[in-house]
């Protein structure tokens, strides 16, 4: 059997353990869309300052298809890492006939596919329910966006989940580390206003990063793709990148 057959098999069954598990599935794939549709009936119709060219409803969606690019490819995937450590899964992984480096890019491809199945529910529902959609002239900002994005926030995941020691704590600590972030970021109010040194913290972050790339799809003022917008990603995803090679582990801490 092939290494491709095998992992195709992989990625099928781990697809599989997700669906099933009711927890994962609500707030990875549900959880976005409940939330875009109460904010969605909060702001529908509401203008954003004094433009008249676009209504707060256009704005949160790409806020909301950001945060399901956060939950799936991030918060899920580094707290089923966690998991899967503290509970032994991935040592005994080693012990078995699947190459584990296999099973590690079969969790990765499942996490891709089910990050993209929650960004399109997402932006479909956005559609459907209020008639807002991505912009022509903003088609590579938003797959520019959401490349990037998964890419980075999964290599964040990856790398997180090392420094997570007890299956317990995997949720309180991903959610911690991002949730903050997406609230002075404007992934839930695209109205929101911080002061001038918190914004230019906040820009330093991928958070803000992928919402700014996702709104540009969106936005008929925005022009083009943000550059600095998708350097930030870029080089964060590449730092996560480095530091999960050098830090993942496949035996449970001993603390």
């Amino acid at each position: 059997m092939s290494i491709l057959v095998r992992l195709g098999r992989q990625t099928k069954l781990e697809q599989r353990a997700f669906w099933r598990n009711p927890d994962y599935a609500f707030f990875t794939f549900l959880l976005p869309l409940l939330l875009l549709a109460l904010l969605g009936s909060v702001n529908s119709g509401d203008e954003i300052g004094d433009r008249t060219d676009i209504n707060a409803i256009d704005l949160v969606v790409p806020g909301v298809v950001a945060f399901a690019v956060m939950v799936s490819a991030y918060a899920n995937l580094a707290s089923r890492l966690a998991v899967l450590r503290a509970d032994g899964v991935l040592k005994r992984i080693r012990t078995t006939p699947l190459d584990p480096r296999a099973y590690l890019t079969a969790q990765l491809l499942s996490t891709l596919v089910t990050t993209l199945l929650a960004s399109a529910a997402t932006i479909l529902l956005g559609f459907v329910a209020f008639d807002v959609s991505p912009r022509a002239e903003g088609v590579l900002a938003l797959a520019l966006g959401l490349v990037l994005g998964i890419i980075c926030f999964a290599a964040l995941g990856l790398a997180l989940s090392s420094a997570i020691s007890h299956a317990d704590a995997a949720g309180p600590i991903t959610h911690a580390t991002y949730l903050p972030l997406a609230l002075v970021s404007g992934v839930f109010d695209p109205s929101i206003n911080i002061p001038g040194w918190l914004e230019t913290l906040v820009s330093l972050f991928p958070v803000q990063a992928l919402v700014e790339l996702l709104v540009a799809a969106y936005d008929p003022t925005a022009d083009g793709v943000p550059l600095g917008a998708s350097l930030v990603l870029a080089i964060w995803g590449l730092g996560a990148i480095a530091v999960a090679m050098r830090t993942f582990s496949w035996v449970p801490s001993r603390n």
